[in-house]
């Protein structure tokens, strides 16, 4: 029992502790009435006399019944007040003949009420002390209920009485009986649906609890039966008594609550009178029969409904299926007359009342409305569940599955949704047209978003025979292999496909098909850092007019960043991201903005931002799902974030996961290689590195396209120069120097300086200067961390060479960049070669400030003077909670406060301008 439960039975036994007493109990049907009185009549038991009366509403009611079959049920408890009853209880022998031998003889005359009720009364209060516990007083009929009115207005010092009832709606009509008593009740009690904690302590989880309190409202006898039959759609005990209740209501009740149920939403009053075709009084009297019989609630300003998703869903149940379709066919017809029809609701009120003709049409509407409004997840929920019911014609199945495959374009798909394309290609009967297309769509999706080329690549080629007389399907589906990033096969076999789908478009008039092969072709020379693409470049349109073509931009700059990032464009591909979150800045593209914001991570790391780099990583992963392809890009920027930060372990984690998302990005694949290798390479693991460098390269050989080994080509120089292979090492860089040439991309180049530079490394004055210009080349990308990487390499060659200014210069500057980045085990492998070097230079250490604030701590306590909470404070300067307790609590005791509620920002310009005057 949780604790707000035994306070009430508590309070309801210190409301009877004292007789006389007369406590009335309310509550909702279902709410527990019965079960307090078990609770009560437990605790009263061995103290006192109980006696406990079931009450029930009787076609044919016999008057005082409840009452007198109580009193017949324990002949035992009589015998031993028999001497003490006064004649006046003979009047009671023929009501009570099992008592003939208890009661003394019948008077003359005592046929009158009155005696009766009094000889009821000396009977029930003959015993020290009585309980009388009355469940569903209001169902009693009119003698029984006038028994209990005469026992509040009489009462006793020997009898507390306590009567349940339902809570009503109203007042009672004309006519009707009223119930509770008006008068001699000493307590009045509600009976409160559970509120979550109750429900969490008798689930044993929050989380079922949580869930069985939303399901059940809160009401005492769902939420146990649901939590005692946790493997049944629906209680079935519960479920039948409810359904036994409904049918035993009045026609109005059974049939404003049906209405409701059916319209699945809160409905006002003229809308259920419309569909359950109630008139005047009568819909007034139905509505508060059932939010009396506990089926609907009154949710305000004349709305209602169900009264929990359970009795929602056993009422629905229970209506006969003819009476079921026309009420949902009524719902649907009335929705569609309103000023802002809801078209997905529509539909679904008539596929339920059968009506299929309407279903197809209400769900095309639902679909165009959605993709009007920007929600393509919401267009491609209502198609897959359209396609999964039975009840779809061929025609209009073909017809819901090609247009799925359309809305995977800029949507996040997700697995179910590839299955049932799949299932669709290879299952459905359907045109060869319909199956091409979803062929292309769904070789889109595979290719694009799961990372699964091989088998993109195979949908697409089978649909080229089913489109041969379709060329524009046909060339975009050519257009998605064109791409040279995609897949293990040769740069040249994707400009092959890129040149078909030129071909298969020439002629065409279609924007939308015309802009997107515009778009591979830009993007398929910036991935090979073709020289002469800038120009193309320059020919995009600027504000497309159409949202099709408006998208296709879109994504060609988003493809044009990503490829000028990994060719070391940094600023460039950032103007080319923030063009294109213009172009769709006031639509929904999921999938367009999580390209946009992995390319933006690859970024920021490359460029040293780092501040937010861990918490917008874990961001996007969230967004698109740990096991979509494009987690594959914010865990690779996490993988080198933590490896920047000499974090080994959780780097080789990030990598791993990236590497097997990444499947079909060459240029990704070869990061996650790079940064595999360099995690194993700084842990002293040579030859793993070594292989896993190999494996990156034999990708990159197999593509052609060695500007993405520019990450890879500086580990696997340095270990094969480690392992005295000179003239493997000159090998592969030439290798790389053929085929960068004649390509537009400086990373590679300052890549190709690093890597002359190590193999130059006998030559200390060549080596230094090839170092110091390739620090030069990745400062200007900016790449601050490779930069620091080969000046502290250029440090060494003139500490070699004496060049002691130089030496100073070179190892200081990759110092501070390393410190800058936060790289703190590199800053202080410089510092240690510094100090050899020139042992005045000064170690680097914490300033001491005494008495003063640090800069930090001047922060952190002028933020708390503004009122911000430590954890707000945390929030704006990238701490945590907890370094910001620490520092504020010591420039608190610097400043001589007692406490931050005693800090303002004037007392604080007082304290530290007296600080610094002293």
């Amino acid at each position: 029992m949780s604790g707000a439960t035994a306070d009430f039975v508590a309070g309801t036994a210190r409301a009877i502790a004292r007789c006389p007493a007369f406590a009335v109990v309310e509550g909702e049907p279902g709410a527990g009435r019965t079960w307090l009185l078990d609770e009560l009549a437990r605790r009263e038991a061995g103290e006192c006399a109980v006696v406990r009366v079931r009450c029930a509403r009787r076609r044919r009611p016999v008057p005082l019944g409840p009452v007198l079959e109580a009193l017949s049920a324990d002949l035992g408890r009589w015998t031993t007040v028999a001497a003490l009853l006064s004649p006046l209880a003979g009047v009671l022998r023929p009501f009570l003949p099992e008592l003939a031998g208890v009661l003394p003889a019948e008077p003359s005359g005592s046929d009158n009420r009155h005696l009766v009720f009094r000889a009821l009364r000396e009977l029930l209060t003959a015993q020290d002390r009585t309980v009388l516990l009355a469940d569903d007083a209001d169902e009693a009929d009119e003698e029984t209920q006038d028994l209990f009115r005469f026992l509040a207005d009489n009462p006793s010092p020997r009898l507390a009485v306590v009567t349940t009832s339902t809570i009503r709606a109203h007042w009672p009509a004309p006519g009707e009986s009223w119930w509770p008593p008006r008068s001699g009740v000493t307590a009045r009690l509600t009976l409160a649906p559970l509120d979550v904690d109750d429900v969490v302590a008798l689930a044993g989880s929050r989380e079922l609890g949580e869930r069985v309190h939303r399901r059940t409202g809160g009401v005492r006898g769902a939420v146990h039966a649901v939590l005692e039959s946790p493997r049944a759609p629906v209680p079935p005990a519960w479920s039948a008594a409810l359904t036994a209740r409904l049918t035993e209501a009045d026609p109005g009740c059974a049939a404003i609550t049906e209405t409701a149920v059916a319209f699945g939403r809160p409905a006002d009053c003229a809308e259920l009178a419309k569909v359950s075709e109630l008139e005047g009084d009568v819909v007034d009297r139905a509505l508060l029969s059932a939010l009396d019989a506990g089926f609907l609630r009154d949710l305000g300003r004349g709305r209602y409904a169900a009264r929990s998703p359970l009795v929602a869903e056993v009422v629905h149940a229970a209506i006969p299926g003819p009476r079921r379709c026309r009420l949902h066919g009524r719902v649907a017809r009335l929705l569609a007359g309103s000023s802002e029809p809801d078209a997905s609701r529509i539909a679904q009120h008539h596929r339920v009342a059968g009506e299929l003709g309407d279903w197809v049409r209400w769900t095309s509407e639902a679909v165009d409305r959605a993709v009007a409004d920007g929600k393509p997840d919401e267009a491609v929920r209502l198609l897959e569940a359209a396609l999964r019911d039975d009840g779809l014609s061929r025609a209009d199945r073909e017809n819901f599955a090609v247009r799925l495959s359309r809305e995977t374009a800029y949507e996040l798909i997700k697995e179910p949704t590839v299955r049932l394309l799949r299932t669709a290609v290879r299952e459905w009967p359907m045109s060869k047209t319909a199956r091409g297309e979803i062929r292309i769509n769904l070789g889109r999706v595979l290719i694009n978003q799961s990372g699964q080329i091989d088998a993109g690549r195979s949908e697409i080629q089978l649909a080229v025979a089913d489109l041969s007389d379709h060329r524009a399907l046909l060339a975009r589906g050519l257009v998605t292999l064109a791409l040279p990033h995609l897949g293990a096969i040769p740069v040249e076999e994707n400009l092959r496909w890129l040149d078909q789908a030129e071909r298969a478009s020439q002629g065409i008039r279609d924007v939308e098909l015309l802009a997107a092969v515009t778009a591979n072709r830009m993007s398929s020379r910036m991935q090979v850092a073709d020289p002469g693409v800038w120009q193309d470049v320059g020919t995009l349109p600027e504000s497309p007019r159409s949202a099709d073509v408006r998208r296709q931009v879109c994504r060609t700059y988003i493809n044009l960043a990503d490829a000028a990032a990994w060719n070391g464009y940094y600023p460039v591909a950032r103007s080319y991201l923030a063009t294109a979150r213009r172009l769709i800045q006031d639509e929904y593209q999921p999938y367009l903005e999580a390209l946009a914001a992995g390319t933006d991570l690859r970024l920021d790391v490359a460029m040293g931002l780092w501040t937010t780099v861990d918490s917008e990583a874990r961001d996007l992963v969230e967004r698109v799902g740990e096991d979509s392809s494009l987690a594959g890009e914010p865990l690779l920027a996490l993988g080198w974030y933590h490896f920047g930060r000499g974090r080994r372990a959780a780097a080789l984690r990030d990598f791993d996961a990236a590497f097997k998302l990444s499947a079909g990005s060459v240029p990704l694949q070869a990061s996650s290689f790079a940064g595999r290798a360099a995690v194993q390479l700084a842990g002293k693991d040579l030859a793993g590195a070594r292989r896993l460098v190999e494996y990156g390269l034999t990708n990159i050989r197999r593509k052609n396209n060695w500007v993405w080994a520019a990450e890879l080509l500086p580990l696997a120089v340095r270990m094969l120069i480690e392992a005295h292979e000179t003239e493997a090492a000159e090998a592969l860089l030439a290798e790389y120097q053929e085929g960068i040439a004649g390509r537009d991309a400086p990373l590679a180049v300052a890549a190709d300086l690093f890597c002359r530079g190590l193999l130059a490394r006998s030559r200390p004055a060549e080596a230094a200067e090839l170092f110091s210009r390739s620090a030069r080349s990745y400062q200007a990308l900016p790449r601050p961390q490779a930069a620091a990487g080969a000046e502290e390499r250029a440090g060494e060659c003139y500490a070699e060479l004496g060049e002691h200014e130089r030496l100073l210069g070179a190892l200081t500057s990759a110092e501070t960049t390393y410190r800058a980045l936060d790289s703190l085990a590199d800053a202080q492998r410089c510092r240690r070669a510094l100090a050899a070097h020139s042992p005045d230079v000064p170690r680097r250490g914490r300033r001491g400030y005494g008495k003063a604030l640090s800069p930090r701590e001047l922060e952190v306590v002028g933020l708390a003077a503004q009122n911000l909470t430590n954890r707000q404070i945390a929030e704006r300067l990238f701490l945590s909670a907890r370094t910001v307790e620490v520092h504020l609590g010591r420039a608190l005791c610097k400043l001589d406060l007692p406490s931050r509620a005693v800090l303002s920002e004037e007392l604080l310009r007082d304290r530290i301008a007296g600080s610094k005057t002293a």
